[in-house]
């Protein structure tokens, strides 16, 4: 085989081998479909954001886990129209893009500005809550977020749904 077709050859392999990791990342983010009910959850804490997606599939939800507002934002736009998007559950205290801000991006937008939003804060400003509640806000969970506050919220916001009262 001939330099130029050894290039070749190397050449295709590397095309394809990104084109793979590309097509990895791009499902990686892809919106779910699966037929449980989704929330999105935006949360920059790994450890905390790892544990309310843990609670969340525990009681049966398909969850999307985000990292800042600006990455919900974009997630919550991707999943406009679907009738399985049921909340978004977002810390307060974010870079990029906060909880107060996601909250506004979602109340003025036509599609989504029904759907239900809780804040997750360690806070208790008044400024914060005041300002979340002027967008209406459907409520908020207290740090540290924990099994009973998660079913006890979404038992609030769903009261005709059961929520499985599944040990922590």
């Amino acid at each position: 085989m001939s330099d130029n077709n050894q290039d070749s050859v190397a050449e295709n392999e590397e095309v394809k081998a990104e084109g793979a990791a590309e097509e990895a990342q791009d499902q990686e983010t892809a919106a779910p479909v699966s037929d449980k009910e989704i929330i999105l959850v935006a949360e920059d804490s790994p450890p905390n954001r790892k544990i309310l997606i843990h609670l969340l599939q525990k009681l049966g939800y398909e969850v999307v886990g985000c990292e800042n507002g600006e990455q919900a934002w974009e997630e919550a736009q991707k999943l406009r129209g679907n009738e399985k998007f049921v909340a978004i559950i977002s810390d307060i205290m974010m870079p990029v893009k906060d909880g107060i801000d996601l909250l506004r991006s979602v109340r003025g937008d036509d599609e989504l500005k029904d759907l239900p939003v809780v804040l997750v804060t360690a806070v208790s400003d008044k400024e914060y809550i005041l300002e979340a509640k002027s967008m209406n806000v459907n409520g908020y969970i207290l740090k540290p977020v924990t099994f009973a506050r998660v079913t006890a919220k979404l038992q609030e916001l769903f009261p005709d749904k059961k929520i499985n009262k599944i040990a922590s």
